[in-house]
């Protein structure tokens, strides 16, 4: 009996000990990383800092390293920086205007005699009235490279008779050349995509330009003469409605939104 009295007092007095010796090794042992920081301390894991952050727009994923500004994280890769990683969108709008001297020299080539009245309405709607573009499109570019360029519109004549789906994508950059991104000015970026017609592939690599001035307006030149002759050899036209840096901030700021 006695010996079991000492050895309950043994654990009485050994238990606020113990409390003591394991606060201690948690308040002075930082590198253990289990102090609770404090209201204004960021939150770390370990030495790994700097968490690469991931941006979505409209199904289209952006993931950078928002604490990269010096050399690339990835070796024989450029670093990520303002001119050469960015994201942006907007709407397609364009009038297409014939040219009048080509529409002359098909509507002067003779038709089968003679000539039924859907073979006339189909010469004049084709050569004769001028059509609108209205969609969307979206670039997304990454250390100098297109990852993704698409756009998505409606062509149709100005009667509304002949209606058609475009679809533009598959983006690549000519021999992998690198874009430098001039906010002040126009920045070009030559490459070659595909294009489908009413979900039906029409043509595969062909060479297109994308041309965006100031971060406000967006010009594409088709360089194919099957592909230009759809659109009566015009350039697409738009607008920029969200361009986005690296780091996500929006450097497109209407007068709106200043107010």
């Amino acid at each position: 009996m006695g010996n079991h009295s000492s050895f309950l007092s043994f654990l009485l007095a050994l238990f606020p000990l113990t409390l003591i010796f394991t606060f201690l090794i948690l308040f002075f042992s930082p590198d253990l990383e289990l102090v609770a920081p404090s209201a204004n301390q960021e939150l770390t894991f370990g030495n790994h800092g700097g968490l690469a952050e991931a941006m979505t727009y409209k199904n289209l994923l952006l993931s950078v390293n928002a604490q990269t500004t010096g050399g690339g994280t990835d070796e024989g890769l450029p670093s990520i920086n303002n001119s050469n990683t960015f994201y942006t969108k907007g709407l397609l709008s364009t009038v297409l205007f014939p040219d009048y001297n080509e529409i002359n020299q098909n509507l002067s080539r003779p038709l089968p005699s003679p000539p039924s009245l859907n073979q006339t309405s189909e010469s004049i709607v084709f050569y004769s009235f001028q059509k609108l573009v209205s969609g969307t499109w979206s670039l997304n570019v990454s250390r100098g490279l297109v990852t993704d360029f698409h756009t998505n519109f409606k062509l149709l004549t100005v009667n509304g008779i002949d209606k058609h789906f475009i679809e533009i994508l598959n983006f690549q950059n000519s021999n992998d050349s690198s874009i430098t991104f001039n906010q002040f000015s126009n920045t070009p970026i030559n490459g070659l995509a595909d294009i489908k017609i009413d979900d039906e592939l029409f043509q595969s690599k062909f060479p297109l330009t994308i041309q965006i001035f100031n971060i406000n307006t967006i010009v594409l030149t088709i360089k194919d003469e099957t592909v230009s002759n759809i659109f009566y050899n015009n350039n697409l036209l738009g607008i920029t409605d969200s361009f986005k840096n690296f780091k996500g901030d929006e450097l497109l700021i209407f007068e709106e939104d200043e107010k």
